[in-house]
Order: C-alpha cells, then structure tokens, then sequence
C-alpha cells in the first residue's frame, strides 16, 4: 500500500553513508578549469545512479533516472518520482539547483581531511557538506524514500543535479545547456 507525503522521513544513518561516499570523491570534481581541475561528476552521478537503480521502472519502481551529458565524464542527471496512478499528471515540483561540482579545497587550510566525511557530534565536515554535495546526498535519499514508500500524489517530483555549476570557464556543460537543450521545460507544468 502507498504511503502518504507525511510518512516521508529522512534515514539519518543512510543519509550520512551516502554522503561519506560522495566526498569520498570530491577532490575530483574540484573545478577550477585554469588551474588544470577540471570535475568529472560522473563520479558522483554514478554514485546517486547506484543508490537508486533499485527504485527505478526498469526494476518495478517509480522512479526514471536520465544522465545528460553535454561533456564527456560530466553528466546532469534527472530524477523523476511519478505515482504510476497520476501517470497522465503534468504538476510537477522540481528541485534544481544542486550541484555535483565544488570550489578547490587546500587541504592545508582545513584541521581536517577535506576529502573525507567527518563526523563529530552533530557536525558533518568535508568539502561540499554544505555546497553542495550535501544537498545532492538529501534529493537522492528524498527520491529513495519517495520511491521505497510508494507514496501516492499526484504531483510528480523532480530532482536536477547539475554538473558545472562553480565555474564556468567550459562552457556547454551545466543547466544553461539544460535549458537550451529543453530537457527541463517540464518545469514550466509546476505544481
């Protein structure tokens, strides 16, 4: 039986492990193109891609999943929650914005490995806990738990991660080609 929205809860514990696993890779996806970084967030794509592939329509769930790459090793990905009972719904509520990049990190400016997650207390530390990998482990466990729990609505959600976002000195790689590209008029349908 489908749940309703108000049974959604963030899995604390699930959350924290997924994001260990992204910062695991976030010293390559600094971008900083002039200084020879240059991100390849397929790293973390495939890491959001592999927490959900068991969620997708493909294996009896809710969820589409659409990588768009514009540049090679730097995909976009687009995750979609839609209730097979309000297949024919247009509403939708995207979330876009979140990105798989981050700013360079020094790791001898920081008391403590930038690059990986730590945990003290009630604290996360690494680079991108906050900007904005973070947020990219939090739409991942919200599709996860949209999907585990079959929730029934008609709005569709949507989640837009964005390669490319912190610098823009390669051009054609984030959600500006989205845009062009259409891949997101959807957004247009909002709720």
């Amino acid at each position: 039986m489908a749940s309703l929205l108000q049974d959604i809860q963030l899995d604390e514990t699930s959350y924290v492990e997924l994001l260990r696993k992204i910062i695991g890779v976030s010293e390559k996806v600094q971008n900083a193109p002039s200084l020879g970084l240059i991100p390849q967030e397929n790293l973390v794509s495939d890491i959001v891609l592999a927490e959900l592939q068991p969620y997708t329509k493909e294996n009896g769930g809710y969820l589409t999943i659409e990588r768009v790459e514009f540049v090679a090793g730097r995909g976009n990905v687009i995750i979609t929650y839609q209730h097979p009972d309000f297949a024919d719904s247009e509403k939708t509520v995207a979330f876009v914005g979140s990105h798989m990049d981050v700013v360079p990190a020094n790791p001898e400016g920081w008391e403590r490995d930038p690059f990986t997650l730590t945990v003290e207390g009630d604290k996360l530390y690494g680079r991108g806990t906050t900007d904005c990998l973070g947020h990219v482990a939090l739409m991942t466990e919200l599709c996860k738990e949209l999907a585990q729990k079959k929730v029934r609505m008609e709005t569709k959600v949507v989640c837009v991660l964005i390669a490319s976002e912190e610098n823009t000195e390669i051009p054609g790689v984030g959600v500006e080609t989205l845009m062009e590209s259409g891949k997101i008029d959807f957004i247009k349908n909002g709720p």
